[in-house]
């Protein structure tokens, strides 16, 4: 045989390296690999790297190395398209659990345990293999964290699963304890049989009553979601509604009934109020009912007049009006302060702080305690008490403004009229009589 005949025919090279033989290269030829090593050394630097068909997709490649030959076999775009988006979206829910950082490793560790879990049987379809049974999370109890009867956050063996393990066990003794008290003389294949046979009967009625449980809470849920759905249409109705009032006091158009203006300028008025009250306390005669309002009034008025004129100069200087009844906001707090502090001050200095603050430094002297913690002491007493004298002068103060104190009546005729307008303790009162029935009564008797 010549030589020319020794060599095979060109269309048979092609069809076995097709098939997956493993033919050689010929006398004189190359390496493909060798050729296309040659071919990428002499690529520029820049040019594009060419990825080989069953390169593990970007991102991941972590995910995906202990399956890279079940990967490689997917030969089509759409499937390798299919498994890409499912792992991306399990290591989405993974991070939901046990954080962004493990799901990775986590995902790894369950393909590799999956895939040793064949037992060294090839997988048929990897794409069906991959989608159905590698990636998916087999959770044998009602723990989110359980995979495959194990914690994904700690690693260890599922508690739960160990619970319902110990429930089946519990129910197949249940079970065979009722064969044994009901059929006493059974052989043992007849026990076997008769106990399966009521374990499954059990077992269909429990999964039976958990359908019906699963259902009705469907259904609740789909009505709590209904109900959810309509409150938050109320709301938003509601919430559209008082967004188109306008404003109480100044009338604009959908401010939400206050704009803003008139909901400073409100806020700047109750902070007014409450430094009149400290500057009432700070004044002092607070002790006296009668000179409570009129003390009340004058404070005010003086703030008032402190903060109008601040305001006055502030749109003299061309600032617009939301922005002079913001600075008027910051001015009447910066007041509050003020006043809260003069108060404080008056009553630490007052009489009555002054003697707490002697009464703990005798009892801390007392006990022997060195000079400057019994100052110490004192000072804290002294500070404690006006605290508390401020809070209770505040109280008086604002008891003044809700209810004044009315004068007392000068007259007798006006004290028994107000004796008589105020009701009695337990009383009642008689139904008034009418007169018809007062003549039928008199003639019946």
């Amino acid at each position: 045989m010549s030589g020319r005949e020794d060599r095979p025919e060109p269309g048979t090279v092609e069809a076995a390296e097709q098939v997956g033989g493993c033919g050689g290269p010929l006398r004189g030829e190359q390496h493909q690999d060798l050729v296309v090593e040659r071919q990428d050394q002499k690529s520029p630097v820049g040019a594009a790297r060419v990825l080989l068909r069953w390169s593990l997709p970007r991102g991941l490649e972590r995910v995906l190395t202990p399956v890279q030959g079940e990967w490689a076999r997917i030969g089509h775009t759409g499937g390798r398209r299919r498994v890409r988006a499912a792992a991306r979206a399990e290591l989405v829910r993974l991070a939901g659990i046990v954080g962004a950082e493990q799901a990775p490793a986590l995902l790894a560790e369950r393909l590799e345990r999956r895939l040793a879990a064949q037992f060294g049987q090839p997988v048929r379809d990897p794409i069906g293999w991959l989608l159905g049974r590698g990636l998916p999370q087999r959770a044998e109890c009602y723990a989110q964290a359980c995979d495959d009867r194990v914690r994904m956050d700690t690693g260890r063996v599922c508690p739960s699963c160990e619970l319902l393990v110990e429930d089946r066990r519990a129910l197949r003794h249940q079970v065979a304890r009722s064969v044994t008290e009901q059929l006493l003389v059974l052989a043992p294949e007849e026990f076997r049989a008769e106990v399966e046979r009521r374990l499954s009967r059990e077992v269909a009625r429990l999964a039976a009553e958990e359908a019906v449980r699963r259902e009705r809470a469907t259904i609740e849920r789909a009505r709590r979601e209904k109900a959810w759905a309509r409150q938050r249409d109320e709301q938003a109705a509601a919430q559209a509604e008082l967004a188109a009032r306008p404003c109480l006091e100044c009338g604009v158009p959908e401010a939400g009934g206050l704009c803003l203006i008139c909901s400073e300028t409100r806020t700047t008025r109750q902070a007014l109020e409450s430094a009149a009250e400290f500057a009432a306390v700070a004044a002092g005669l607070v002790d006296v009912p009668a000179a409570r309002g009129g003390l009340l009034g004058v404070c005010r008025a003086r703030l008032e007049a402190e903060a109008e004129q601040a305001g006055e100069r502030w749109r003299g200087q061309g600032l617009p009006e939301a922005a002079v009844v913001w600075q008027l906001r910051e001015l009447v707090e910066q007041l509050v302060a003020r006043e809260r502090a003069l108060a404080l001050e008056a009553l630490l200095h007052g009489p009555q702080a002054r003697a707490e603050a002697d009464r703990v430094a005798g009892i801390e002297r007392a006990r022997r305690r060195g000079e400057p913690e019994v100052l110490a002491a004192a000072d804290e007493a002294a500070r404690r008490c006006a605290q508390a004298l401020l809070a209770q002068q505040l109280d008086q103060v604002r008891a003044e403004v809700q209810d004044p104190v009315q004068p007392p009546a000068s007259g007798w005729r006006e004290r028994m009229s107000q004796y008589a307008s105020q009701p009695l303790e337990d009383e009642s009162l008689p139904a008034p009589v009418r007169p018809a029935r007062a003549r039928t009564a008199v003639s019946a008797a």
